[in-house]
């Protein structure tokens, strides 16, 4: 059995839809509003010419309704005009004094009468010919009356055959009438449909344009905080970051009471003498591999700042004042440090907040730079 490969006509169409939605996410919104506007604009026009054939069909259908009304008063008169066949004239008369009729000739002015109300309401072509010629067979009658005192009965029979066909044109213009009312229901109901099912889009594309918006204003907003709260020349946290960062951590250690956590303060040894001596380019230089360092020796959860010029901040959660101070030592000692620095660390006491820390490790720092910097000294907890 052959395979059927879809391959192309799906990667086609995929491309039709990516392509699309660009389209969509490059129009503005002034242009969806544009477009929203024309539409309404084209279904307003629609919706008043569907307004103006409303206006006409039912206009159409009183007229209808009248003329039925004349020709059921038009048909029940003429079925008199049997009385006017009879042999004996005494006949005759008892029989439109049945109907209300003192005479034939007041019968046929009755006649005459409910004819002109037909031709008058009357605006149909094919109505318009059978009314024509009801009015020929009701004048041929009328002068066959003069004439002879009655009407003759081929005429009377033809009257009514004209009035069968009378009746029959307008039940099929009343069918194509109504016919045109259904049609004109179901443009509503697609007019109202297409209404509907454009407000929903354009409002759903309003709410897409929207949260759109709101998340590239969101990734804006974190992408200007995040650089806010970085050093642009080292791309470790700041000062600002760093008491932000710090701060959370503390309140997280505290709440996951967590009682093992610690903090350096490191400064560079004499990094304004060599700043003054191979210019700041070398300067920075020598922060940004210091920085590297720091960065590539701590462990992925530890919080790395740079706080001042040549001064950085590290927090160790889950981590003894001890221990950091080992780490510290092995990176003062590694080979790949190319610069010396002075370091002070201390314990995070579950209680004390961030600044309190820092003062502490502080003061451990310059216990370090007064033994002759390039070392590391421990604080005391506070008690």
């Amino acid at each position: 059995m052959d395979s059927v490969d879809n391959g192309p006509a799906t990667t086609k169409g995929q491309t039709w839809l990516i392509h699309t939605i660009d389209q969509l996410r490059l129009c503005s919104e002034k242009t969806v509003r544009y477009f929203w506007l024309v539409l309404c604009v084209i279904l307003t026009a629609v919706a008043v010419v569907n307004y103006g054939k409303a206006e006409q069909i039912q206009a159409d259908l009183t007229k209808r309704r009248l003329l039925e009304v004349s020709l059921q008063d038009l048909i029940i008169q003429s079925t008199a005009l049997q009385h006017l066949d009879k042999e004996h004239a005494y006949e005759t008369k008892l029989g439109l004094e049945a109907r209300g009729y003192s005479s034939p000739q007041e019968l046929f002015n009755q006649l005459a009468a409910r004819l002109a109300v037909i031709e008058t309401i009357n605006t149909e072509i094919e109505l318009t010919e059978s009314a024509a010629n009801l009015r020929e067979h009701l004048v041929s009658m009328d002068q066959q009356l003069g004439k002879f005192g009655k009407p003759n009965p081929r005429n009377i029979e033809l009257w009514f055959i004209e009035l069968g066909i009378f009746n029959n044109t307008l039940k099929k213009a009343a069918e194509v009438a109504d016919e045109k009312f259904k049609e004109l229901q179901r443009n509503n109901l697609i007019l109202t449909l297409i209404v509907l099912v454009h407000s929903i889009s354009f409002v759903s594309l309003t709410l897409w344009r929207q949260s759109a918006l709101r998340k590239r204003f969101a990734n804006e907003l974190t992408h200007l905080s995040n650089q806010a709260r970085c050093d642009a020349l080292t791309g470790l946290l700041n000062r600002r970051g760093w008491q932000d960062m710090s701060g959370a951590y503390l309140r997280k250690m505290q709440k996951e009471n967590q009682l093992q956590g610690s903090m350096a303060i490191i400064d560079i040894d004499y990094f304004k003498q060599y700043n003054d001596t191979y210019g700041h380019e070398a300067g920075d230089n020598r922060l940004r591999e210091f920085a590297e360092t720091l960065r590539s020796n701590f462990r992925p959860g530890d919080l790395i700042a740079r706080i001042g010029g040549e001064e950085f901040a590290v927090l160790l959660p889950n981590c003894t004042a001890d221990d950091a101070q080992r780490i510290v030592d092995r990176i003062r000692h590694k080979g790949t440090c190319k610069v010396g620095f002075s370091a002070g660390i201390c314990d995070i006491a579950h209680s004390d907040s961030i600044d309190r820390t820092m003062a502490r490790a502080d003061q451990a720092l310059y216990q370090a730079k007064n033994k002759g910097r390039n070392c590391s000294c421990l604080g005391k907890v506070s008690s």
